[in-house]
């Protein structure tokens, strides 16, 4: 834990941890003095009233805005039950809609989650709150019961964590346009001549799933980059720089971003697809209403007549 200097420990204003939402929310100091019409200065000198009171360091500080470190990560719904409880003090006589937290990786964002989520409000009137997590972020969340909902590529396995298992999503192959092996592929060993452009962190589920299919047809294909972002990676490969494996559910747009798709077959190149929710939020209705809509979300996606 980063500890701060103990000034002013033990106040906190609550207006300071609404702004620390909004950090985080939109990741830079910069952009948060935009759009909450403060100075830069003034945001800065909230942040640090906050992290003195708190006792530790909210952010990591880089070149090109800022990061939550693991104790501003858990610090992140307990802000947004502070800032609930606030609304309810002030406004007593309105009705508490309720809030359902989900944390999803960039797979999931960028496909089935918006889908699902628009599902969800045209059936219950709730808060929707998203934020991005890795894997292991998403983990210590549910076993915090620090959110209700995870969309998931690899399961969990833990007694206090329940997980409803959906149709899998294969993993493809994607080139550039009118590259050589759109035409003719020879086989995943052609991939050790071919500049790689790899999704994710070395130790990211997907990231691994991905090297270790390959490692075990002994195929290690010359890493060109390593990127975060689906589109980012899409990018990359529709200028040439290199290929890369993706999950199919994501390559909707490949006539636009000038890349080609070619399909793996096979059981191997298939992950799983998994709604995980903490086993305390098992009897709330609000859950059963989410599983319900997720549910059939993903039978339709699977359906013959989609197909």
């Amino acid at each position: 834990m980063m500890h701060l200097e103990e000034t002013g420990r033990g106040h906190m204003d609550t207006k300071d941890i609404a702004l620390f939402l909004t950090i985080a929310r939109l990741g830079s100091i910069s952009r948060t003095a935009e759009q909450m019409f403060m100075s830069q200065s003034t945001v800065t000198a909230h942040l640090q009233r906050l992290e003195r009171s708190l006792g530790y360091a909210l952010f990591h500080r880089l070149p090109n805005g800022v990061t939550l470190t693991a104790e501003g990560q858990q610090l992140i719904p307990l802000a947004e039950r502070l800032t609930a409880l606030e609304d309810q003090i002030l406004h007593p006589g309105t009705e508490e809609t309720p809030v359902l937290n989900i944390m999803t990786g960039r797979a999931f964002l960028s496909s089935d989650v918006p889908e699902c989520l628009h599902r969800m409000a045209r059936k219950a009137k709730v808060h929707l709150r998203v934020r991005l997590g890795m894997y292991d972020e998403m983990q210590n969340a549910l076993l915090a019961n620090q959110v209700d909902f995870c969309f998931l590529g690899e399961p969990i396995y833990h007694v206090n964590v329940k997980q409803v298992e959906l149709p899998a999503d294969s993993v493809d192959l994607i080139v550039p346009k009118n590259h050589h092996f759109v035409r003719d592929f020879p086989g995943l060993h052609a991939l050790n001549q071919e500049p790689f452009v790899a999704f994710g962190r070395p130790t990211s589920p997907f990231r691994k799933r991905v090297s270790d299919l390959l490692a075990h047809h002994g195929v290690y294909p010359p890493i060109q980059m390593e990127l975060d972002s689906i589109d980012g990676i899409k990018a990359m490969v529709g200028h040439g720089l290199g290929v890369s494996f993706l999950p199919r559910r994501t390559l909707h747009d490949a006539v636009y971003k000038s890349y080609e798709i070619i399909p793996m077959s096979g059981d191997e190149w298939r992950r799983p697809t998994l709604l995980a929710y903490p086993a305390m939020q098992a009897d709330r209705p609000l859950t059963a209403l989410f599983v319900e809509i997720v549910s059939n979300y993903y039978k339709e996606l699977t359906s013959p007549k989609r197909r």
